[in-house]
């Protein structure tokens, strides 16, 4: 039998996974729709996926509460069709809708090939116009707040924007003319991060194998990657070829130009010019989507917490002309809330983490209502406190173990400690918790 050619037996096995027939939909009823209230950040391997379900259970317990007000909280649309993913997280600002493949394999090595993307290789799309189709209608929200008096609202969980050069850019972007959205950030002790998201990208290579993904597109990553242990990981996160590419994807999004705006009453920017194929449509190349330099670039850089929060601050102070918060709390960093990794496993602890971020969700809703703060509040109050404890206790996915030979070595601990000195120490007086060292 003849073979096929990778690059089709690698589409072909995507395509089970996706959902081709609805995104279409939703691009083209983008603008008749909201955008979340919620967008929890991430950090990847920090608890998000076992906080978006906390935050979505609150629907499922307020069902239950009689004749008082229901929380209505709805969740994103995702494009994979995978369970750990779907009604949790969009991908949306990370490139995975995508829109014209570039056939030509070009190296990403230099600013040359950077211009040459800006024309030719656009295949990630993330206008901030575009953002909404993950969401959903107006007309649902309207029902929901005015027909039924019910509490509405949306999160996005996407745990790759927190670390992502592009991201704090393009979701500023797509609230221009709106209301900031509510930030949270799940933090982790970085080596514990580090190492749950070695043993996670390593399982997902082998994944991706299954799917072709070694036969095709191959040549966007440098001839060093994938790393074959931490310690090199780590290195590699901080070598030069790295931090260029990242800073070519920040410069990037940075000259998408004075359309790139997600505002919806923007009559300047017809529908028909954002289709697929279109070069108003904002895409990021082939080597920019998720994370320039491949997944595990990130090893040496996603445990930067405190850099990877203030990069949002500044974003945000920009984008509201006035000045971040200057205090630091377990709580809250600025514009970003914080939910701690400790508090993930406590169902109580976890309580009082979300009950702050969830209370500017309730006066986001009183003032669009235009009804009292604490007649809402007293709804939210009333779903977190009968949320049983085991459901925010539940834990999902979870990495597995690698052979031993992939396995973090003591050597790769020392590495490790070394590079987060400085942030273990943060995040311990964030925590209040002992600092854990590493140490020869």
């Amino acid at each position: 039998m003849p073979i096929a050619h990778p690059a089709l037996q690698s589409f072909n096995a995507h395509l089970l996974l996706l959902r081709p027939l609805e995104v279409l939909f939703r691009f083209i009823t983008a603008p008749l729709r909201v955008l979340p209230d919620v967008l929890v950040l991430g950090e990847t391997r920090c608890g998000t996926t076992n906080l978006c379900g906390a935050i979505a259970s609150l629907s499922t317990v307020s069902s239950l509460a009689g004749d008082r007000m229901k929380i209505k909280c709805y969740t994103p649309f995702c494009a994979w069709s995978v369970p750990e993913l779907d009604h949790k997280e969009s991908f949306f600002f990370v490139g995975h809708y995508l829109g014209k493949v570039d056939v030509a394999q070009t190296p990403c090595l230099s600013k040359i090939f950077l211009t040459k993307c800006l024309h030719t290789c656009f295949v990630g799309i993330v206008d901030p116009y575009l953002y909404r189709m993950a969401f959903p209608l107006k007309i649902t929200r309207w029902w929901e707040e005015e027909v039924r008096g019910n509490l509405f609202f949306c999160f996005d969980g996407c745990a790759q924007y927190l670390s992502s050069p592009t991201a704090p850019f393009l979701i500023s972007r797509a609230y221009e003319g709106d209301a900031p959205p509510i930030l949270v950030a799940c933090l982790r002790n970085p080596v514990d991060q580090a190492l749950s998201w070695w043993r996670y990208e390593n399982n997902a290579m082998v994944w991706g194998e299954s799917m072709g993904l070694t036969k095709w597109n191959a040549d966007i990553r440098s001839k060093l990657y994938p790393p074959k242990s931490i310690a090199s990981a780590v290195e590699f996160s901080k070598s030069d070829f790295v931090q260029n590419l990242r800073l070519d994807a920040e410069n990037l999004v940075n000259t998408f130009g004075e359309f790139c705006t997600g505002n919806t009453s923007n009559t300047t920017r017809p529908l028909s010019k954002l289709i697929p194929g279109n070069i108003t449509c904002k895409r990021l190349p082939l080597w920019a989507i998720t994370w320039p330099g491949g997944q595990l670039s990130t090893i040496g850089i996603s445990g930067n917490y405190a850099k990877n929060i203030e990069r949002y601050n500044k974003v945000f102070s920009a984008a509201e002309e006035k000045r971040s918060a200057s205090t630091t709390s377990q709580n809250k960093i600025g514009f970003v809330h914080t939910v701690l990794f400790e508090c993930q496993s406590d169902g109580r602890l976890l309580k009082s983490a979300i009950r702050p971020f969830l209370s500017e969700v309730v006066l986001r809703c009183a003032n669009r209502r235009k009804l009292a703060f604490a007649t809402l509040m007293s709804t939210m109050d009333f779903a977190i406190d009968r949320v049983p404890h085991y459901i925010f206790e539940t834990k999902r996915n979870s990495s597995a173990a690698l052979a031993s030979m992939f396995e973090a070595s003591e050597g790769d601990l020392v590495v490790l400690g070394r590079c987060f000195e400085a942030e273990i120490d943060w995040y311990s007086s964030l925590s209040k918790l002992p600092n854990e060292k590493y140490s020869d």
